[in-house]
């Protein structure tokens, strides 16, 4: 389960400096995202796992497969809003969580001089919190900032690709009749949205709210406070009732609302889950 810490932890760390490197003018065309820029935040993130690898008594064979996936990850989510790749890379971090169960008690123990430290920090409150719950939470915090944002991006987008059509949007107006006076000049850039933007709904906000509510809801769960996390959803349901009723004819500001939320909320268990069971395995 370290191993799967480290990877989360990696993969939150490249995700948060490529959208820190990115326009929002970028951010918005998916055109403009070229691979190139994501090389530095995937180096980082590799170099991240393998030294926590390597600090932390990993299989040298893990290395270059957690590398890999870090840097097979960033990039596979970040292609067009056409791509399939960003569900495979999402399939494939599943698959790699569920893998670490299975698998994850034929690992031996971490130990190196990342676990030294931690065993030599002199805090009282973290005597009885062994290495790997404090690095399931640090990792899954890490992924929980921006990581977490690309996979609700994607059940968005799997909402959107698969609910139905509304034609009259999808209708593309016919381009002009450029006259003979007219050729060799560039035409005029539309400043309409592009047929696969259409029908997206925003609701501004989001991505920095989004963080800040699973690490908040990630520090009540682990501290058991239940009452308080029903209020925060009842809250977040309170805040955004005006703006979603204005919607009520489409509803599609309702839909994202929800498979937003759940995503999210979905994500926040997932890394409790982590944590909670992750101590019984190396």
């Amino acid at each position: 389960m370290t191993l799967l810490a480290l990877l989360l932890g990696s993969v939150g760390l490249a995700d948060l400096l490529a959208h820190l490197g990115t326009s929002r003018r970028d951010r918005l065309s998916p055109r403009r995202r070229s691979p190139r820029r994501l090389w530095a935040p995937a180096a980082i993130g590799a170099a991240a796992f393998v030294a926590g690898a390597a600090t932390t008594g990993a299989p040298w064979g893990w290395w270059p497969v957690g590398a890999a996936a870090v840097a097979g990850w960033l990039i596979a989510t970040r292609e067009t809003a056409r791509s399939t790749a960003g569900y495979w890379a999402a399939g494939t971090l599943a698959a790699a969580i569920v893998a670490a169960f299975v698998w994850g008690g034929a690992l031996p123990t971490p130990r190196g001089p990342l676990v030294d430290w931690y065993d030599a920090l002199p805090y009282a409150a973290l005597a009885d919190i062994g290495f790997t719950t404090f690095a399931l939470v640090v990792g899954g915090a890490f992924f929980l900032v921006e990581s977490a944002n690309v996979v609700v991006r994607l059940a968005l987008r799997g909402e959107r690709d698969h609910g139905p059509v509304d034609a009259a949007a999808a209708v593309v107006p016919a381009a002009p009749k450029r006259r003979w006076w007219q050729r060799g000049v560039a035409p005029a850039t539309s400043t309409e949205q592009p047929v696969a933007e259409l029908g997206v709904v925003e609701l501004r906000g989001g991505r920095f709210i989004g963080p800040l509510e699973r690490l908040f809801l990630l520090a009540l769960v682990l501290s058991g406070q239940f009452t308080a996390i029903a209020a925060l959803v009842a809250a977040k349901g309170i805040i955004r009732f005006p703006e979603i009723s204005k919607d009520a004819a489409g509803g599609s500001k309702a839909e994202y609302f929800l498979v937003g939320s759940f995503a999210s909320w979905t994500l926040v268990l997932l890394v409790v889950l982590l944590v909670a069971l992750g101590p019984a395995l190396p």
